[in-house]
């Protein structure tokens, strides 16, 4: 499923009043950045506002609130607030289990993994491990060991 959410945000500036209001495509969002920065950017730019004008700056003091959670951040929005590291934190573990669940049940007839906690566990910092592994092989500092 999809994992969405509304955002938005209004404010008065000199006597205009702003008001901004996005569906952020949360997973787009991870496999892009990896984080859930640039959302004011975000908000800004619906409303054809950019970094450069005093209003951008009053909006920046304001809140973001947030609703109409799809998929996993059902779970962490919470009175117009969302949990962003835990979002980020149960996001990362879903796609690493999408990677892993299939290997355990094809080698290790385990058709649930949370079924069996330790082992999940080992195999998840394996796959955090291997990925770690990975970005030091690739970059450009390795080439001189």
């Amino acid at each position: 499923m999809k994992n969405t959410v509304q955002a938005r945000l209004a404010f008065d500036f000199r006597g205009e009043q702003f008001s901004a209001c996005i569906t952020i495509d949360l997973d787009a969002i991870m496999l892009k950045q990896g984080d859930l920065n640039g959302l004011y950017d975000m908000l800004a730019d619906s409303i054809g506002l950019d970094a450069y004008r005093h209003e951008y700056d009053v909006m920046l003091m304001e809140d973001i609130s947030f609703s109409e959670p799809t998929g996993l951040a059902c779970k962490f929005v919470h009175d117009g607030q969302l949990n962003f590291d835990g979002f980020i934190e149960t996001w990362e573990k879903q796609r690493i289990l999408d990677v892993i669940q299939p290997i355990a049940e094809r080698h290790l007839n385990i058709s649930d993994l949370s079924n069996h906690r330790e082992l999940e566990t080992v195999l998840i910092e394996c796959y955090r491990a291997g990925q770690k592994k990975q970005l030091l092989i690739n970059s450009p500092q390795s080439y001189f060991f």
